[in-house]
């Protein structure tokens, strides 16, 4: 069971064409959200960690001539690690449905998906 897990889908992907500037939207959703966030040459790194027993959200967006890269994921700590009685991947996608770390990913969800509005994109489901 845990090789099943290892071959999953780790992180919420999209891809999409930039219609404005990115930075400037990216950091005032992460100041609103709590969220840290760090800019090299071609990333946008932001992170937020969500307490006790709750696995710290991580965004990244890449921009390449227009085209933005965007992954959301939990980053599993050791706390959430063992909640999930050792059945979380490392990292783990956003989307709902059956699995571990159920209510991390519905608080990461909560917290990525003004992002995707004010980016002009569909919410995380």
């Amino acid at each position: 069971m845990a090789e099943a897990l290892k071959t999953k889908k780790t992180r919420t992907s999209r891809s999409f064409q930039a219609q404005q500037p990115l930075l400037p939207i990216v950091k005032a959703w992460a100041k609103e959200a709590g969220f840290t966030i760090r800019v090299d040459e071609k990333q946008i790194y932001c992170e937020k960690g969500m307490g006790l027993m709750t696995a710290p959200i991580v965004v990244t967006l890449e921009e390449t001539a227009g085209e933005v890269k965007f992954e959301a994921y939990l980053k599993v700590d050791m706390l959430s690690l063992l909640s999930s009685l050792f059945m979380a991947p490392e990292e783990m996608q956003l989307e709902s449905g059956d699995g571990p770390l159920y209510l991390e990913r519905k608080f990461g969800r909560d917290k990525v998906n003004p992002l995707l509005v004010k980016l002009g994109q569909p919410v995380i489901e």
